[in-house]
């Protein structure tokens, strides 16, 4: 007799054509990397007769609707959780990088703190707040190469809080790069379903759910830690109990898990360096209702979601009461987290914007004798999360740019 151990086992998924269309098996899947989390799930209510007997006893009650449902705790890298963000996002990665020349601004300047086109907008190039862009070919070799975050747009210029070399000479031969690919939150939305299978090889068992929709993540930072980001979702009830692996040989995606000591987290336009938690999580809220109608049904008929809601938590020390005074004012805030590799520059990266929200909460925690320093945890709940319809802005509540392939 042969047992299961706890991590001699591996989960996939395989996107699905729709609806029904259940994934075929064989090749074609990609391993999702996971650190734990409950994993796939099948539920059932249970219905309790109401017969009424003399005797105090009670008949045996049935089965009712199934439900699924799976969750995994991950370490992120470079591309480890790129199509289950575009699953929850609904949208789809924008690929194209976007380039501009002196054919496109005829030359421009660098200042201290960012770019100046000498004509054209880098708005309507179709540059925006919160994206990474590169420059090559700048006269001085400082200012190239480098991962530079936009934090402010004009007519003519491109802010950011990296220090450039100041060169007034202007430049006729220079590229401005946005590199890598960027998901936002789309006009219309793209509904994807998947089929999950978690095979335990001891055993040589696989359970596979279909017609499965991602619809929550979460990302979560500490000190000396990695950065994590737990995926979950739900399925209309389907669940298949399988004698052998039905994905084969899944694709792994390969890389590092990003270390928190390497990620920029710069909140209000300004970059933290005090805090001591954080997490940022994303919900569609899927729901599979119960429904009835055929004795060959015993499960939801769809996956519905809802409006994407995303909220913050942060817990930092505490070192003025600014952020006290804008909670009171209700002054509105964006968040940029730029997470790298460990390589030489340009380094491979994953950056997540949160363009507009305000504060829902700054609760310092209670003074003591203890040694140590204070902190205050910053708290926004969905209801303060908003698209951010700007100019300058991606029509979007939450954007993401890689260089993942």
């Amino acid at each position: 007799m042969v047992y299961q151990s706890n991590s001699a086992g591996r989960v996939a998924y395989k996107a699905q054509a729709g609806l029904g269309q259940i994934a075929a098996g064989g090749a074609g899947a990609t391993v999702l990397p996971i650190s734990g989390g409950p994993g796939a799930k099948l539920s059932k209510a249970a219905t309790e007769s109401q017969t009424i007997r003399n005797d105090g006893m009670s008949i045996r009650g049935r089965h009712g609707t199934q439900k699924t449902s799976s969750s995994y705790n991950a370490e992120m890298w470079l591309g480890s959780h790129d199509a289950i963000l575009e699953a929850i996002m609904r949208g789809t990665w924008d690929a194209a990088p976007l380039s501009k020349t002196q054919a496109d601004f005829t030359s421009l300047t660098t200042a201290a703190d960012g770019i100046v086109f000498a004509n054209g907008s880098p708005i309507d190039m179709g540059f925006k707040v919160g994206d990474i862009i590169r420059a090559t070919n700048l006269p001085d070799a400082g200012n190239n190469a480098r991962n530079l975050r936009i934090s402010a747009l004009s007519a003519n210029k491109i802010t950011v809080p990296e220090t450039l070399i100041a060169n007034a000479a202007p430049d006729t031969n220079c590229t401005i790069t946005r590199p890598g690919k960027r998901l936002v939150n789309p006009a219309a939305l793209v509904r994807r379903y998947f089929g999950i299978e978690e095979f335990e090889s001891d055993i040589g068992k696989a359970t596979v759910l279909d017609d499965f929709v991602w619809g929550t993540g979460k990302f979560s930072m500490a000190p000396n830690g990695i950065i994590t980001f737990d995926p979950g979702g739900i399925g209309t009830g389907k669940i298949r109990p399988l004698e052998a692996a039905y994905f084969t040989n899944p694709a792994e995606t390969a890389g590092t898990p990003f270390a928190v000591v390497d990620a920029t987290i710069r909140l209000g336009g300004v970059d933290l360096v005090e805090l001591t938690s954080f997490d940022l999580s994303l919900d569609i809220q899927p729901s599979a209702p119960d429904a009835f109608g055929s004795g060959n049904i015993k499960y939801a008929p769809d996956v519905f979601t809802g409006p994407l809601r995303v909220s913050l938590n942060l817990t930092m020390l505490r070192k003025d009461l600014q952020l006290l005074a804008d909670f009171v004012s209700e002054t509105q805030y964006s968040l940029n987290i730029l997470a790298v590799d460990n390589m030489s520059e340009p380094k491979d990266f994953m950056s997540i914007t949160v363009p507009n929200f305000t504060l829902g909460g700054v609760d310092p925690s209670a003074l003591s004798k203890q040694g140590g320093g204070r902190t205050q945890t910053i708290t926004v709940p969905p209801a303060l999360v908003g698209i951010d319809t700007s100019a300058t802005g991606n029509n979007s509540m939450i954007s993401f740019q890689t260089t993942a392939a």
